[in-house]
């Protein structure tokens, strides 16, 4: 037992012992115990009484001082108290510094909770979104920010890349947003103003078909003078050699122009319709005999038909995506290597695969041989032919068609690309 309440019974004890005394003295001694034992009694109440004010109200005139039980009672009670104001305004304190970073970030974070709901956001969403803080407290987020791709992510099970969406205040600004878990059952939306990027890339993009379709009527002139220098008869033999490389290097130009005025029509390109069904099988097949029929093309190239479902979309897109990712493995590919094209559907959609025994590809290069003009050896791809823009034409093709695509390969052991068709995108047989 603590020194406190020792020295507080042997006080009880005393003053019972005093009352019975006095009782004893008028011959009474039960009552004199009573009396005592009231006394205390009182005592304990008015201290109670004044400790309920207290944690009721937070007011009392004056922490009792003296011996007893209830000084030291009162003087934790106190010291608690102090110390929980000192904490909260500590944790105040660093409410306030987080609010303002927040709202010195130039990018907006709005807080939702499991149902989508705005719980908070900073200063720069109610500038990029056009929130209210308190009027969209509590509103699900797709009821603000309704474009399709941006519901389409929301509610995704893949949040990593994030999506690009127009925003729905400030005219033609772009927002590049992305979702990511924040504490139990809740998720940070960030949001990024990239206008000056789109704009910068629409720039690039309507440069380059601008500039391509300039380039094309000189070079058509070009090739035209190059192909009669080529049937004259009277040509002098030591021009043979030059004619038929400048017609070589123009007719490269020529499909290098093609491919830049497709790309850019590409990129600039929204979502891919529904209306036609593409024959996966046919296009297959046709790939499979122009890669055959390729000088120094690879003695075997193999089709595998899985399914005989159908892409929901563009047929001479999916054309371009098939034709561009044969002719890269018949480019990278010995004669004596294997080329095998594959189409197959299961629960999780369509896949596209043409894989071939190549040269392969270095693994630190994979993510960028999707990039313009990007390439691995550019010695031995320049000499391979290739404009350098297949497989980005691959990329943004599938994107419109909602795919992507998954590339597989190692130095010496060849490659594997498959395109990934999500279900909607395909059209089954009855």
């Amino acid at each position: 037992m603590s020194p406190v309440w020792s020295s507080s019974l042997l006080r009880h004890l005393a003053a019972l012992a005093m009352g019975g005394l006095v009782g004893w003295l008028y011959d009474h001694a039960v009552v004199g115990l009573l009396g005592g034992a009231l006394a205390l009694l009182g005592w304990h109440l008015v201290n109670l009484y004044r400790l309920d004010t207290w944690l009721r109200t937070g007011h009392i005139e004056a922490v009792p001082d003296g011996v007893g039980i209830w000084p030291p009672v009162f003087a934790r009670i106190e010291y608690l108290r102090d110390k929980v104001r000192h904490e909260r305004r500590r944790w105040r304190r660093l409410v306030r510094e987080l609010r303002a970073s927040a709202g010195a970030f130039p990018d907006g974070g709005v807080l939702l909770d499991e149902k989508r709901e705005i719980v908070a956001h900073n200063i720069a969403a109610e500038r990029l979104l056009g929130l209210r803080r308190l009027r969209d407290r509590g509103q699900r987020i797709e009821n603000l920010l309704r474009h399709p791709d941006f519901i389409a992510y929301l509610h995704g099970n893949d949040h990593g890349p994030g999506v690009e969406v127009p925003a729905p205040v400030g005219g033609d600004n772009w927002l590049f947003c992305l979702l990511i878990p924040y504490g139990p059952h809740q998720s940070l939306l960030l949001v990024r103003d990239i206008t000056e990027d789109v704009r910068l890339e629409r720039t690039r993009r309507d440069f380059v078909a601008n500039a391509s379709h300039e380039l094309r009527t000189p070079l058509t002139v070009i090739s035209g003078y190059l192909d009669a220098m080529a049937g004259d008869e009277d040509l002098a033999d030591l021009w043979y050699e030059p004619i038929t490389d400048m017609r070589a290097q123009s007719q490269r130009m020529s499909q290098l122009l093609d491919d830049l005025l497709q790309l850019s029509r590409l990129e600039s390109g929204a979502r891919c319709s529904h209306e036609r069904a593409v024959d996966m099988a046919g296009l297959l097949q046709t790939a499979r005999r122009e890669a055959m029929v390729t000088p120094g093309s690879p003695r075997q190239v193999e089709v595998e038909i899985g399914s005989d479902a159908r892409v929901l979309g563009d047929a001479a897109e999916m054309q371009s995506v098939v034709t561009n990712l044969v002719s890269n493995a018949v480019r990278y590919t010995p004669a004596a290597g294997t080329i095998r094209i594959c189409w197959n559907v299961d629960d999780e959609g369509g896949h596209l695969t043409v894989a071939d025994s190549g040269i392969g590809i270095a693994e630190e290069d994979i993510p960028r041989v999707t990039e313009r003009f990007y390439r691995t050896d550019r010695g031995r791809a320049y000499h391979a032919g290739g404009t350098g823009l297949g497989l980005a034409i691959v990329k943004h093709a599938l994107r419109r068609h909602d795919a992507v695509l998954e590339i597989r390969s190692r130095i010496g052991e060849g490659s594997q690309f498959t395109c990934h068709f999500p279900p909607h995108r395909l059209a089954v047989s009855s």
